[in-house]
C-alpha cells in the first residue's frame, strides 16, 4: 500500500530532481553526445541514486518514523490498536471502596465517598448505596465539612 505524500515534501522534491536529472542526462547522452561516456555515467548515477532514494525512504525511513511515532504516542508500532488501559467503572468503584475501607488520609476518604455517592446515585441508580458511602465516610470523619451537604 503506497503511502500518501503531500504535494510538496522534501522526499518528493528529491525524487523529482533525481528523476529529472536522470532523464535530462539520458536524453543528452542519447541525442547529442553519444560517444561521451560522462553523460551516460551521469544518467546512470542519477538513476541509481533515484532508485536508492526511493528504496531508503520506503523501506527504512517511513517504517522507522512510524515505529518512533508509535513509541512516543504509546501505540504498539505494529499497526494494531493500543490496548485499552483506562479503568472501567467497576475498577473505579473498587478503588474508591478500598479507599473507604483502608487507611487512606481524611481527604482521600472524603473525596472517595463523594465520588462513590455520585456514581451510585447517577450512574448505578442506587441511592441507598450512595447514602451508605457517605455514611461510612461520616462515621470515620464526623467533622468533615465537605460531607455536610449530604444528609
Amino acid at each position: 500500500m503506497p503511502s500518501q505524500e503531500p504535494p510538496v515534501s522534501p522526499t518528493r522534491i528529491v525524487r523529482v530532481v533525481l528523476g529529472a536529472g536522470t532523464m535530462v542526462f539520458g536524453l543528452i547522452a542519447l541525442l547529442v553526445a553519444r560517444d561521451d561516456p560522462r553523460f551516460w555515467g551521469a544518467a546512470g548515477a542519477l538513476g541509481i541514486l533515484w532508485w536508492g532514494w526511493d528504496l531508503v525512504v520506503e523501506h527504512v525511513l517511513r517504517p522507522l518514523s512510524g515505529w518512533a511515532a508509535g513509541v512516543f504516542s504509546g501505540a504498539a508500532g505494529d499497526g494494531s490498536p493500543s490496548p485499552n488501559t483506562r479503568p472501567t467503572l467497576d475498577d473505579t468503584i473498587r478503588l474508591l471502596e478500598s479507599h473507604l475501607e483502608g487507611r487512606a488520609s481524611r481527604q482521600v476518604v472524603v473525596n472517595a465517598a463523594m465520588r462513590l455517592e455520585e456514581i451510585y446515585r447517577t450512574v448505578k441508580k442506587d441511592p441507598s448505596r450512595a447514602r451508605r458511602a457517605i455514611a461510612r465516610a461520616k462515621q470515620r470523619f464526623p467533622d468533615a465539612e465537605e460531607l455536610e451537604r449530604y444528609s
